[in-house]
């Protein structure tokens, strides 16, 4: 017998983490919905042009802009995405993302699977209570170290103001993802000016601490 959930729908998620981006995967493993990725605003709208998904999740903080345009640009379409939603680690976003057009917000890191789910049913798939589990998925381990790979980079490279804004913005929120204290602390003092010297050592200490696969 086949049931309704496992003709789910599209969700697009608009997310430069790929280990965020993974552990959404994951939380949707097993409802029937399919996921389409997009790191930039300039890919998502290249997934726009030839389709409307279900449900859009999208980042406000992108390598090429802020998520909140594209937010503005899904509730502008002739046909309008069915459910956006805005994701973000910082919480006072919130009220603009809901100004955007968004019909619903998340902070980062995402604390409830029950809640996800619940967020995305019926838009996405059929809610359906054997489903519903308490444990968010474990990240994945390739994610991570791409993710950490791509800060160092971002640091790393052109001293360009707005390049090092969003290298910061990418940090935190992989801080808040891994819940490090540790790494969540450097990146409020480079924030504040004192340079990424400790932050930059946090990275490659997180990298050499990754097992080998």
């Amino acid at each position: 017998m086949t049931h309704a959930y496992q003709q789910g729908g599209t969700l697009l998620l608009v997310e430069d983490s790929r280990l965020f981006s993974d552990t959404i995967r994951a939380m949707l493993r097993g409802t029937g919905g399919r996921i389409r990725r997009a790191d930039t605003l300039c890919r998502a709208r290249r997934h726009l042009a030839l389709y409307t998904p279900d449900v859009a999740m999208i980042d406000l903080g992108l390598p090429d802009g802020s998520g909140l345009e594209l937010i503005a640009e899904c509730t502008r379409r002739s046909t309008r995405v069915p459910l956006i939603i805005a994701i973000s680690g910082q919480s006072d976003l919130e009220s603009a993302a809901y100004a955007a057009g968004a019909d619903k917000f998340f902070e980062k890191p995402i604390v409830s699977l029950a809640q996800f789910r619940a967020a995305l049913a019926p838009s996405c798939f059929d809610m359906n209570a054997k489903q519903t589990a308490a444990i968010i998925p474990m990240p994945d381990i390739g994610a991570l170290r791409d993710d950490l790979y791509l800060a160092l980079d971002l640091l790393q490279g052109p001293d360009q103001s707005d390049r090092r804004r969003y290298a910061l913005q990418f940090c935190e929120g992989l801080a808040r993802s891994l819940h490090d204290a540790e790494m969540k602390g450097a990146v409020a003092v480079a924030q504040s000016g004192f340079g990424a010297a400790r932050l930059v050592d946090i990275l490659r200490k997180r990298l050499r601490d990754q097992p080998l696969v």
